[in-house]
């Protein structure tokens, strides 16, 4: 008893001294961008959705429904989508979905560095983007920050610039209008205009070379928009008090209808997620669950030390069918009765043809047919069979046998028996 509470309380104060440890280590933030509603990391969507929640009208919510599903929901009224993330994924199973949504009165938001090449196909425009690591992410903090212009341009929203850290605004739209600077081009396009790419485009906000970052398109009853930020839809760009407003004026025209933010439920690396990863992610739970599996080891090792029992050794099963036939084998041999251990070979070698390839030899007569069936299931030459059944024909008479012809008779039953089983 007294060893048991001795144990239980060191178990206690370990818990409580790395809980201590914990808390004085300086936490650091990741800059990994998840989108995800339960990161409170940065580049994670916990306060954007909480600010969302609250100041939305109309109702808002995060949804991990497919495009195919929200399409073919037939009690759902018109409402707004938003998709943020690094890349947005579509095939052609999707994209005739968001259109069919679009003509019905939805409204959808596109909010990604990298698109779908069938979607920017689709509206005939390039997609510029480029990469940042974690490295140049951390720069924003640890050093004086390069600060990039984005202009509102469109007459709907107020025309004011916003100052943002130029890592997240690099990525920008060509080929959306006309005002935009021509680039040198490598190689004409060819593709033909689709009818969706006919479709007039309103910039809503350019970068300060004058490129769209943010367009939309009425396509159908519904509209559909395009921004090449996502890192400023986080809970970064939320918490920027300067620059939030550029965040709630791109999303202003899709005021009045409920909101719905699409998350996929999986991650950057196409991984599932699970509770447990995001148990592992929260340092404090992490601790909580690597000291909750050290105590359950510790408890199994001194209850296993308690309660361990000699386990007796247990023999197989004696094979006496196998014994009984060595015993008499061996009878047979030592009589020097060749002969009759022979037919007695011969009638388990009868048996096992019947079993394996259906072929009774002892009910059909000895033709080279038979043979040839039997040369069909085991390989083995018809002729070379048939001298093997013609020699064992002869056991029926009484006739001496030694044992080097015992021997070559098991052989060549043996090598029937053998291919019969392949």
């Amino acid at each position: 008893m007294k060893g048991n509470i001795k144990f239980i309380a060191f178990i206690l104060l370990l818990i409580i001294g790395m809980f201590l440890v914990e808390q004085s280590f300086t936490k650091e933030f990741t800059w990994n961008a998840t989108f995800s509603k339960s990161d409170k990391q940065p580049f994670g969507c916990f306060v954007f959705d909480d600010v969302l929640s609250s100041s939305w009208k109309g109702n808002y919510s995060v949804s991990d429904k497919t495009f195919y599903q929200m399409d073919n929901d037939l009690l759902s009224r018109p409402r707004s989508i938003l998709v943020v993330s690094d890349y947005a994924f579509m095939d052609s199973v999707q994209l005739k979905s968001v259109i069919s949504l679009l003509r019905k009165g939805n409204k959808i938001m596109f909010v990604s560095s990298t698109f779908s090449p069938l979607l920017v196909d689709t509206l005939r425009i390039v997609a510029h983007n480029s990469f940042i690591s974690d490295a140049d992410m951390k720069l924003m903090i640890h050093q004086k920050p390069q600060l990039k212009s984005l202009l509102l341009c469109d007459s709907t929203l107020s025309h004011k610039i916003y100052k943002f850290n130029a890592q997240l605004c690099e990525d920008y739209f060509s080929g959306v209008d006309s005002y935009e600077p021509k680039l040198e081009k490598k190689s004409e396009d060819k593709r033909k205009p689709t009818w969706i790419s006919k479709l007039p485009s309103t910039v809503l906000a350019r970068n300060k070379e004058k490129f769209p970052v943010a367009f939309s398109k009425k396509i159908g009853k519904g509209e559909l928009f395009m921004v090449s930020t996502p890192l400023i839809f986080t809970n970064y760009g939320m918490l920027d008090k300067k620059n939030a407003g550029y965040i709630f004026s791109l999303l202003s025209p899709m005021k009045g209808l409920p909101l719905v933010r699409y998350e996929s439920n999986v991650t950057n690396n196409g991984e599932k997620e699970s509770p447990l990863r995001y148990f592992l992610s929260q340092p404090p739970l992490r601790w909580s669950i690597y000291f909750a599996l050290f105590t359950l080891v510790l408890f199994m090792c001194f209850t296993a030390k308690r309660r361990q029992r000699v386990i007796p050794v247990i023999n197989p099963p004696v094979n006496t069918t196998l014994d009984f036939v060595k015993l008499i084998g061996t009878l047979f041999y030592q009589k020097k009765d060749h002969l009759g251990l022979l037919r007695k070979k011969r009638i388990y070698f009868a048996q096992i043809l019947k079993r394996e390839t259906s072929i009774d030899i002892d009910e059909e007569a000895l033709t080279m047919e038979l043979c040839q069936r039997l040369s069909n299931k085991t390989g083995i030459e018809a002729e070379k069979i048939y001298r093997t059944l013609r020699d064992l024909e002869l056991l029926e008479y009484d006739m001496p046998i030694d044992e080097k012809t015992l021997k070559d008779y098991i052989d060549r039953m043996n090598e029937i028996i053998t291919n019969s089983y392949k």
